[in-house]
């Protein structure tokens, strides 16, 4: 699962991250400060 660092800190603006997986259709992080789109919060 992909730690949310923008849970423990909405200003993070950067970090580390390892492609755990990767297809057609995207790829998947170890951790992310992007945050998604959900609950009416405009994502990045």
């Amino acid at each position: 699962m992909t730690r949310r660092l923008y849970e423990e800190d909405a200003y993070r603006r950067g970090c580390e991250a390892t492609v755990l997986a990767a297809d057609e259709a995207g790829v998947v992080l170890d951790q992310t400060v992007f945050y998604a789109m959900g609950g009416g919060q405009p994502g990045d």
